[in-house]
């Protein structure tokens, strides 16, 4: 199916890595202009390297998220360079500690919320405008079923992705009067660098073995029996940001091999 992205243009948070490394790669394999936002500038730099390389185009578009300020003037950056996404995916997220509540750090607590909700917002409250006046738009939130079912020992994580999931909703609602889709893509366990590197730090802890037996006991709880991949979720946004989903709004739509089924 030919999704008609080539020539749209994109905005990707998140991007230097993991699931927003192969959203934007995927939307430069569509023919679209990619915006690669992050916060480290070497990260970036790679992504809008991988882009290039393969023949697509990209634009760093560096910057912390959790600032308005740093967004506006980024996105002012953009337009300076002719760049105005029509596309926005709201990817950015952190993870700071996988602990009980109550031994979390406040501090910590903040920055997740800082730029998993409050970076979404920034983002969307920034690019909208241009969507508005364009009377075109889609913009795609990248929760967790951690925030449609809960999760232990990631509570303040999932309470981001929990006010994210209420933004999706309420934004969907104001904006479709605009010709704006507003939808959210919620994997479950995703093969990322992130979970990689969370599993290298249990296995210091517990051993490689032990580490080994929890996967397992990981992936018979997905009815599919397997943990998801980047581009299972690259795949869904794609498709909710096509013309194919032009009557998709306010939903969410789990790519998370069955772990939860919620209606």
């Amino acid at each position: 199916m030919d999704l008609k992205l080539a020539g749209k243009a994109v905005m990707v948070t998140g991007a230097g890595s993991g699931i927003g490394q192969t959203i934007a790669c995927a939307f430069a394999r569509e023919g679209a202009v990619v915006a690669v936002n992050d916060i480290a500038e070497d990260l970036v730099g790679k992504t809008v390297a991988l882009i290039e390389q393969a023949g697509g185009h990209a634009f760093a578009a560096l910057c912390d998220i959790g600032s308005l300020d740093a967004v506006q003037a980024m996105v002012a950056s953009l337009a300076a360079r002719d760049m105005r996404p029509d596309i926005l995916v709201n990817n950015a997220a952190v993870l700071l500690a996988s602990a009980p509540f109550l031994d979390t750090r406040p501090e910590d607590c903040e920055r997740e919320i800082r730029v998993i909700l409050h970076g979404t917002m920034n983002c969307t409250r920034a690019l909208l405008p241009g969507m508005v006046d364009r009377h075109y738009g889609k913009i795609v939130n990248i929760v967790s079923d951690a925030a449609r079912a809960g999760q232990e020992r990631e509570v303040n994580y999932s309470a981001a992705k929990g006010g994210v999931l209420a933004f999706t909703k309420s934004i969907a609602r104001e904006m479709g009067r605009h010709n704006i889709n507003v939808n959210a893509v919620s994997p479950a366990a995703t093969n990322t660098p992130l979970r990689q590197g969370l599993l290298r730090k249990l296995a210091d802890r517990i051993g490689e073995a032990a580490v080994q037996e929890r996967e397992e006991k990981i992936r018979r709880a997905y009815p599919l029996k397997r943990i998801g991949e980047p581009d299972d979720v690259s795949n869904a946004v794609l498709f909710l940001c096509s013309d194919a989903a032009r009557h998709v709004t306010g939903q969410v739509l789990g790519v998370n091999g069955g772990y939860t089924m919620i209606g």
